[in-house]
């Protein structure tokens, strides 16, 4: 694969091997007696302790909270089956115990909820050790905010799980749940180098969350393994599908260059070439897929349901809090404005059309693979372009973004594999075998 340059940044410290453990590498160590609950938490809070005034990836720490509860499960027994293990929850997402300002600290300072969202809830009831919360995006948008990629600190984590991208490619923590509405999951795990994955819409409710678009709002775990994506959805799902080791054989993939792909860096074109040819040398089929001119504007069509809905949404900060309110912010409120009824219901039927030609197009693939990013992470004054990934917000396909390479500034590329709707066990099996091809460099330093 593609080598960095000479000029890349000087390396991130080296984290511990504790700190280095991916969830399911941890439970099999807490299993078998060789790591204690406290242990992990402890290695975890000291990794966050040293990097996190760099970083900038939680806004709040509970570190005396989480020993306590890590003692007490050492002290009683493990019995849940994600005992002790470390988890972020993203600051959109409510927290009973903890503040959630919902990436507006200036216009919602010290929100505490009163309960907990479902999603915190039921991490609670497996067991997780929910060690704080994880930093949002200016707004909670596609807007900068205070964090910033390990890898190198003057270059952008993405939006808007950018503390929980962050936070787990650091070693800070093995896994953090965060969400997406266009790019937000993967985007920040392809840049920081850790694994995202988007499930299917509604597949873990999506309640308790600050709300962006009803039709495009998901939640999923950002981590750094294919197999810790499986266990988190096995657990909040249920399904035992997720247990599903990879296949012996080799998938067949439909590979998917966008319109935009001539916008791709160089680097980074030929990183996702060499992947394919990896690919196909290991026996995959390898078959490009030719999109109907409709799969072209999805961009276009994400947008309009996006603005449409964020306008709404947000009114109340339009019309009650416009002085803390960014101008960009602001432009975009009213770009959501100007779309009337009429071309949100367009939009959405253009959107339902795209899912029913998904199933003609890829019919005979077991899932689509395509580059993540067009690149590696841009400087910090950006949050990138998600204009890869957004489509299978619009169009509810699970997608999972997988860290394969480093660029020549040495910061990570990740490659995207996509799968049906409602299949999404299926696509982490096969997400499995690719890994095992091409590697997971969400572990380098």
């Amino acid at each position: 694969m593609t080598s960095p340059t000479t000029d890349s940044v000087p390396r991130r410290p080296a984290p511990s091997e504790l700190a280095r453990l991916t969830m399911a590498e941890g439970l099999r160590a807490l299993a078998s007696g060789r790591l204690t609950c406290e242990a992990w938490a402890q290695a975890c809070l000291e990794r966050i302790a040293a990097r996190n005034s760099d970083v900038r990836a939680w806004v709040h720490v509970a570190g005396d909270a989480a020993l306590a509860r890590a003692r007490a499960l050492d002290k009683a027994g493990r019995t849940r089956p994600f005992d002790g293990v470390p988890l972020g929850i993203k600051d959109t997402i409510d927290t009973a115990d903890m503040p959630t300002e919902l990436g507006d600290p200036d216009i919602f300072p010290g929100r505490q909820p009163a309960v907990d969202a479902p999603v915190v809830a039921r991490a609670r009831a497996l067991g997780y050790n929910l060690l704080g919360k994880n930093t949002v995006s200016r707004h909670a948008i596609m807007l900068p905010g205070p964090c910033r990629n390990p890898h190198d600190i003057r270059r952008t984590p993405a939006a808007s799980s950018a503390g929980s991208g962050a936070a787990v490619a650091d070693f800070m923590t093995p896994l953090s749940i965060g969400t997406q509405t266009a790019g937000s999951i993967l985007r920040p795990a392809s840049f920081c180098g850790a694994v995202g994955f988007k499930p299917t819409l509604d597949t873990i409710p999506y309640v308790g969350i600050r709300n962006y678009s009803r039709p495009l709002d998901v939640v999923g775990p950002l981590c750094r393994s294919v197999e810790d994506a499986q266990l988190f959805m096995r657990g909040f799902s249920g399904d035992p599908r997720y247990d599903r080791p990879a296949p012996d054989a080799m998938p067949r993939l439909g590979v998917w260059r966008p319109r935009d792909w001539p916008q791709a860096e160089p680097g980074a074109q030929a990183i996702f070439e060499e992947n394919l040819a990896a690919l196909a040398r290991a026996g995959a089929s390898l078959a490009p897929l030719s999109m109907p001119p409709s799969y072209e504007e999805i961009g276009d069509i994400q947008d309009i349901i996006m603005a449409y809905d964020l306008a709404r949404e947000y009114d109340d900060l339009r019309r009650h809090h416009a002085r803390h309110c960014d101008s960009e912010l602001l432009s975009y409120l009213e770009l959501g404005r100007s779309y009337s009824d009429a071309d949100y219901a367009a939009a959405l039927d253009a959107a339902d059309g795209c899912r029913r030609q998904f199933y003609d197009l890829a019919r005979d693939v077991d899932a689509i693979v395509m580059p993540a990013t067009l690149g590696e992470a841009p400087d910090a004054s950006s949050t990138g372009s998600s204009v890869f990934i957004r489509a299978w917000s619009l169009l509810h396909n699970p997608s999972l973004s997988l860290p394969v390479a480093r660029g020549e500034h040495g910061l990570p590329i990740a490659i995207q594999l996509v799968g049906f709707v409602g299949e999404d066990a299926a696509l982490l099996a096969w997400a499995r075998k690719v890994e095992s091809v091409l590697g997971n460099r969400a572990h380098d330093t």
